[in-house]
């Protein structure tokens, strides 16, 4: 039998051509199959708003002890949440309300901090609206649910007759309490006779 090249190679080729790229098609595939994680998108939820009134009643039960924000804009971006110029009352039952005002405050979602900086003040406010006191530094930190107001930084305490200034200061809304950290110095208007 005598084979030319043409009639072997007709009879090998295809076969050897069928099984390469069968192979081939099968590593690719397989290959490409495999899952690769996918790159994630994440998108930051941000929304802002002018001229707002929140009211904060998640850790009061009674009406009477809520906390009340109004702001200039308030701008939420992911779980953060930032006011320009708020003013804050915090009701405490029967007793006298708390305001609290800055140029610039932030809280997380769960609104248990609020940061307040640029001026921030704290006024006493009896039940005839008259200012009891104020407290003036330029940052304070609020604990909502406990009614707690604190700073490290410098602080002013004023009252018609006097002026407390120190260091540091915590401030208990529920307590009535409030206590200068260090370097107390108090300055009288009015020498009182004991």
């Amino acid at each position: 039998m005598i084979h030319n090249w043409r009639d072997v190679s007709s009879t090998i080729l295809p076969p050897s051509l069928v099984f390469t790229l069968a192979l081939v098609t099968g590593v690719l595939s397989k290959t490409l199959l495999i899952e690769k994680p996918a790159e994630r998108i994440t998108f930051q939820n941000s929304m802002q708003m002018s001229g707002v009134e929140i009211v904060h009643n998640k850790f009061e039960t009674e009406k009477n002890v809520l906390s009340i924000i109004t702001a200039d804009s308030v701008e939420y971006v992911g779980e953060q949440i930032t006011f320009i110029n708020p003013n804050l009352t915090s009701y405490n039952g029967d007793a006298d309300l708390i305001k609290l005002s800055a140029t610039n405050a932030s809280s997380n979602s769960e609104m248990n901090m609020v940061h307040l900086e640029g001026g921030a003040a704290i006024k006493k406010v009896d039940s005839e609206g008259k200012t009891r006191f104020t407290i003036r530094s330029k940052e304070l930190v609020f604990n909502v649910q406990d009614k707690i107001m604190l700073t490290d930084k410098a602080v002013s305490i004023e009252q018609r007759r006097f002026k407390i200034y120190g260091q540091g200061m915590v401030f208990n809304q529920k307590l009535g309490t409030l206590e200068i950290k260090e370097q107390a110095r108090l300055k009288s208007s009015k020498v009182i006779d004991r």
